[in-house]
């Protein structure tokens, strides 16, 4: 499969994702915007669009590049010690959720990333279009990050092609805005993360902000304690000090990192 045809089945699953969750917002809507989709949708679609081509810029063949070395080097674990494909893709999908899972507990911890990820942070609504809405730079440190898990692990072409698949959409999935039924959702949360398990670590709350970290698996947060099952404050999101329109403006967003509060 070449470079192109990647993009395009990615670019599919990421499309009809974005429709699916924000057609289902319409008729299922689970809180009440405080802004019109108008005002952020915009910024928000932009900012991953800046994204993906200063990606594209400084990484014409993207995180294959690295799995193509690894591959032809004989570099990372999967190359050294041979395993069937299908457990090693299984294994390699779990792993590769597991370390976003890290990397989104650093985001909160190190002040530096959390700089950037605030951006995403400062959304005082909660829909699928939030899922794209991070920093260009993070989204550069991200491919980083991934990279050098890629090299270490030498995880393969497919396994990263269906991880980014499963990871975007399951995004979109759980920043929408729709309510599902109580007993469906208590039981998908047994092991993938809901919009109303995600949403309370978009509260303006620290203390239940720095929770349920995970983005597609909920174990994670289970098993590093990480987990809180449901609001014990007012249930507000967003940023404290960005509550405004003015704030979900492209400019204001990019600039954010380095605005003082």
């Amino acid at each position: 499969m070449n470079i192109e045809s990647e993009r395009l089945i990615r670019f599919s699953f990421f499309f009809m994702g974005l429709i699916l969750f924000s057609f289902l917002e319409l008729f299922f809507q689970y809180r009440n915007r405080t802004l019109s989709r108008r005002s952020r949708w915009p910024a928000n679609f932009v900012m991953i669009l800046i994204g993906g081509i200063v990606v594209k810029l400084l990484l014409p063949s993207g995180l294959v590049f690295f799995s193509e070395i690894a591959s032809r080097r004989g570099i990372g674990l999967f190359n050294l010690f041979q395993i069937n494909f299908a457990s090693e893709l299984v294994i390699s999908i779990i792993l590769l959720d597991l370390l976003i899972y890290f990397q989104h507990v650093l985001t909160h911890k190190i002040n530096f990333l959390w700089q950037f990820h605030r951006v995403h942070h400062a959304d005082t609504d909660l829909d699928a279009t939030s899922a794209l809405r991070f920093h260009p730079l993070e989204i550069v440190g991200s491919v980083i990050y991934k990279a050098f898990w890629i090299m270490l692990f030498g995880f393969s072409y497919e396994a990263i092609l269906i991880f980014e698949i499963i990871l975007n959409f399951m995004a979109m999935f759980n920043h929408s805005n729709i309510t599902l039924p109580s007993k469906l959702e208590k039981v998908l949360r047994v092991l993938f993360v809901t919009p109303q398990m995600h949403i309370i670590h978009h509260s303006i709350e620290k203390y239940e902000s720095d929770r349920n970290y995970g983005f597609n698996l909920s174990l994670w947060d289970r098993i590093f304690k990480t987990y809180k099952s449901r609001f014990e404050s007012e249930g507000i999101i967003g940023q404290a000090y960005y509550r405004g329109q003015k704030e979900h403006q492209l400019w204001e967003l990019l600039k954010l990192p380095w605005t003082k509060v």
